[in-house]
C-alpha cells in the first residue's frame, strides 16, 4: 500500500469521524433544545399555577384592589372600627377649620345646621330670685350652653278619612231632581289600599336605598305596634311599582335620546312558580346616561345574558355605548362600541400584585398596567385642573389627542408584540389576549370629550342592587324582579340627581296619584332629573 493510498483512507476515517462527531453533536444540540423548551415551557406552566393560586388566595384573603362601599363593610365591629374619641361631638354651628394633611383625626365633619333647633331656657322661679341670705332680688351674671341632638321615634297611626254627600231638599221638591254634592279624600297612590303614600315611600325607601328586606320590615313595623305581614308590604311594593310604570317608560324614552350610554349586567336569582330557586341564571341589566346634569339610571330584567337583551332595549339608540368586554353588546346595531379601560387595567393589576419587588422589575406585564396608568393620569390631571369649567369637554378632547392619542398606539403595539411571545394560558397571555380586540376602539374616546374613559360609573350604579341582593339573596318571582328593576331605576336616578329619595318618592306619589298617566306633559315635570322639582327636595349641601 502506498503512502498515497493509506493518507487517502486516513482521511476518508478521519471525515467519517467528523461527519459522525458532528452527527452526534447535532443531535445532543437538538436534544439540549428540547430539553430547554421543556423547561421553558414547564416553568412557564409552574408560573402559571402559582399565578392561579396566588391570584385565588387574594380573592379569598386579600384586600380588594377596587374601593369598596361604606354599605359592604362588616356590621358586627362596625363601632369598634369607626370609634375615635378624640373626634370632637358634631355641633350645630357650621364651623370652618383646616386640615392638616399629617392629622389624625381625618374624616368627614359632622354638622347639624339644616335641623331645627329648640331653645330651652333653665330659670329660677320668681320665688327663687331673691338672696337666700339678705331677700335683695338676683341678677343674671352669666349662662352656659349645652346642646343635645334630640331623637323622636317613629309613629304609626291610623287616619279614617269620613266622606259626606250633601242635597238640596228644594231643588229636589221642585224639580223631583237632588243636586248632590260629595267631598272627596286624599288620593293615594294605592288607592284601594290602606298604605299611605307616607308609608308606601318609606317602605320602598328601606327596601331599595337602604338594603331592608321586607322580612325584616315586617319585625320592625311590629315593634311600632303595626302587624304587616311580609306578603301585604310585597303586594304594596308591587303595587307601586305597576301604578308608577309610565314614570318608568318615560325615564327610559328620554334615555334612549342621549348620545352616550353605560351598560353592565349582573346575575339574579329568581324563582319559579313552584317556589323552587330556577337552574338558570337571571340577570339585572344595567342602562346608564352619565350626564354631569341630568343622568338618568334605568334597570332592565331579562331572563338571559343573550345579547339579543341590549339589543332589544337599546332599539332606536344611534351613539356611543361604553361596557366591558362582554360579546353579547355586539349585537346592538347602529351604535359606536366604547370599551373600559378599567378592565383592561385590572387584568394587568391582577398579574403585578402577587410579584416581589425582583419579579415585578422584570415582568412584561407591568409595562401594560402602566400604559393604563399614563392613561389615567392625563385625565385625573384634566378633572383637578378643568372640572366645573363651561368648556371642561372641549379641554378634555383636545388634551386626549395631544397627550392620549400616542400613549393608546403604543399600548396597541405592545400588545401586538407581547402576545406573539406569551403563553396562552399563562396571566400574561390571557390579560394580552383579553386587551387586543379592545384597545383599538379605546380610540372611539379620542372623539368626544364627553367620554369616559372606563365604565366604572356604571358599576357604581349596579352597585346598590348587589348590596341590596346580599341581603335579600333572591326575587320571589319575575314579577317581584320586574317590580325591583323599576323601583330601582326611579331611586338611582333621584340619587344621582342629587335628591333626597325617601322625600322625592313622596313628592312623585302625592302628585301622580292626581294627574292622569297619559299627560305626558304633568309626567315629564315629575322625573327625578327634572328642572320643575322643588329645590327642598335635594341634598343639602355640606
Amino acid at each position: 500500500m502506498t503512502k498515497v493510498n493509506l493518507q487517502n483512507q486516513l482521511d476518508e476515517k478521519t471525515k467519517e469521524l467528523i461527519l459522525k462527531m458532528e452527527e452526534e453533536l447535532e443531535a445532543r444540540d437538538n436534544e439540549i433544545k428540547s430539553k430547554d423548551k421543556e423547561i421553558a415551557d414547564l416553568k412557564n406552566e409552574l408560573a402559571y399555577l402559582k399565578g392561579q393560586v396566588l391570584n385565588k388566595n387574594r380573592k379569598i384573603f386579600g384586600s380588594s384592589s377596587e374601593q369598596t362601599s361604606s354599605m359592604q363593610v362588616s356590621f358586627f365591629d362596625e363601632a369598634e372600627k369607626e370609634s375615635n374619641l378624640k373626634v370632637a361631638d358634631p355641633t350645630i354651628e357650621e364651623i370652618t377649620y383646616t386640615r392638616s394633611k399629617s392629622s389624625k383625626n381625618t374624616g368627614k365633619k359632622d354638622n347639624l345646621a339644616n335641623l331645627e333647633k329648640v331653645v330651652i331656657e333653665h330659670k329660677l322661679d320668681e320665688n327663687q330670685q331673691s338672696c337666700s341670705d339678705c331677700s335683695s332680688d338676683l341678677v343674671v351674671i352669666g349662662k352656659k350652653s349645652k346642646e343635645i341632638l334630640k331623637y323622636i321615634p317613629a309613629k304609626l297611626y291610623v287616619e279614617e278619612h269620613v266622606t259626606y254627600s250633601y242635597a238640596c231638599r228644594s231643588c229636589e221638591e221642585s224639580n223631583d231632581k237632588a243636586n248632590i254634592t260629595t267631598t272627596k279624600a286624599p288620593k293615594t297612590l294605592l288607592h284601594k289600599s290602606m298604605a299611605s303614600n307616607e308609608l308606601l315611600s318609606h317602605v320602598i325607601n328601606l327596601k331599595y336605598q337602604h338594603a331592608l328586606p321586607l322580612n325584616r320590615q315586617e319585625s320592625y313595623f311590629k315593634m311600632m305596634g303595626a302587624n304587616l305581614s311580609r306578603q301585604t308590604l310585597a303586594n304594596w311594593v308591587i303595587g307601586a311599582a305597576h301604578e308608577l310604570e309610565p314614570i318608568y317608560q318615560l325615564m327610559k324614552e328620554k334615555l334612549l335620546k342621549r348620545d352616550y350610554i353605560q351598560a353592565d349586567e349582573t346575575v339574579l336569582k329568581v324563582l319559579d312558580d313552584r317556589g323552587k330557586e330556577s337552574n338558570k341564571q337571571k340577570y339585572m341589566w344595567l342602562y346608564k346616561s352619565p350626564d354631569k346634569d341630568q343622568p338618568i339610571i334605568i334597570y332592565d330584567y331579562q331572563k338571559t345574558r343573550s345579547g339579543s337583551c341590549p339589543k332589544g332595549f337599546l332599539s332606536g339608540f344611534s351613539k356611543y355605548i361604553q361596557t366591558d368586554g362582554y360579546a353579547g353588546y355586539n349585537k346592538v346595531e347602529n351604535v359606536k362600541r366604547l370599551y373600559c379601560l378599567a378592565h383592561i387595567r385590572r387584568k394587568f393589576h391582577e398579574i403585578i400584585v402577587n410579584l416581589d419587588e425582583e419579579a415585578l422589575k422584570s415582568s412584561r406585564a407591568l409595562i401594560g398596567f402602566n400604559y393604563c396608568a399614563q392613561l389615567y393620569k392625563i385625565e385625573k390631571d384634566l378633572k383637578e385642573q378643568h372640572s366645573g369649567k363651561e368648556d371642561f369637554y372641549e379641554r378634555r378632547y383636545k388634551k386626549r389627542l395631544e397627550a392620549s392619542k400616542p400613549i393608546i398606539e403604543e399600548f396597541i403595539a405592545y400588545v401586538d408584540r407581547e402576545i406573539e411571545e406569551a403563553v396562552p394560558k399563562s396571566a400574561l397571555g390571557k390579560a394580552l389576549a383579553y386587551a387586543k380586540p379592545l384597545l383599538p376602539s379605546l380610540k372611539v374616546l379620542l372623539e368626544d370629550g364627553s367620554l369616559e374613559i372606563d365604565n366604572n360609573a356604571a358599576e357604581r350604579s349596579i352597585r346598590p342592587f348587589v348590596v341590596g341582593r346580599s341581603n335579600w339573596l333572591f326575587s320571589a318571582s319575575t314579577k317581584g324582579a320586574e317590580s325591583s328593576a323599576l323601583i330601582y331605576s326611579i331611586i338611582e336616578t333621584a340619587r344621582n340627581n342629587n335628591l333626597v329619595v325617601e322625600k322625592y318618592l313622596l313628592y312623585l306619589m302625592n302628585h301622580f296619584s292626581n294627574v292622569d298617566p297619559q299627560d305626558k306633559e304633568s309626567l315629564l315635570k315629575l322625573l327625578p332629573f327634572s328642572k320643575d322639582l322643588p329645590e327642598d327636595l335635594k341634598v343639602q349641601a355640606k
